[in-house]
């Protein structure tokens, strides 16, 4: 179970690894990585204090899997809007790909061609399982619209995708004409 101080620290942790690192006194590696006993540190307030365990309870308990720790070193895993750019492994689609965004932002997307573009952020977050792309896209509106990605076209022609990690797959932009729209019923 989540507690709201895990919550807490959770939005602190994605604000030092995805956000603004340098707000901290922390320098990202090119994956993104810092050394986690840095972040704990850069973390501690006297009215939060932080320990090594909250950290890892907090990326243990993550649904989304948003951090991960390998070797002493933490990353967030995806996410991020950093001047620095965060190197990702090459992604091989070997299916279709979800993204749900609400009903205002289709005609941007798709009508007007703009395509799938990462806004605030280095990377256009993309997903293999459609009701994450559908729970993400509930952030935006109550009643999203899901464009599935022709992804394995997209790659074929030359759409580079990344791993985020398990669910989630990145990619720089997704031009419209791979997009189809799913209107969803709730």
């Amino acid at each position: 179970m989540t507690t709201p101080e895990d919550v807490r620290l959770s939005k602190r942790m994605s604000h030092a690894l995805r956000h603004a690192p340098d707000k901290y006194g922390l320098e990202l590696t090119a994956d993104g990585s810092v050394p986690l006993r840095d972040l704990v540190v850069a973390l501690r307030t006297s009215k939060q204090p932080v320990t090594e365990e909250d950290v890892r309870r907090v990326v243990a308990g993550s649904d989304k899997q948003r951090f991960t720790i390998t070797d002493g070193r933490i990353r967030a895993q995806y996410g991020h809007s950093t001047v620095q750019r965060i190197v990702k492994q090459p992604f091989v689609p070997t299916g279709p790909l979800f993204h749900a965004t609400s009903p205002r932002a289709v005609n941007f997307i798709v009508t007007m061609q703009q395509g799938l573009r990462p806004m605030r952020r280095q990377y256009v977050h993309l997903t293999t399982d459609r009701e994450l792309a559908l729970d993400a896209g509930r952030r935006k509106a109550a009643h999203p619209m899901l464009l599935e990605v022709d992804a394995v076209r997209a790659h074929t022609d030359g759409v580079q995708f990344f791993v985020g990690h398990d669910n989630i797959v990145l990619a720089d932009v997704v031009p419209s004409r791979y997009l189809s729209v799913h209107p969803t019923m709730f």
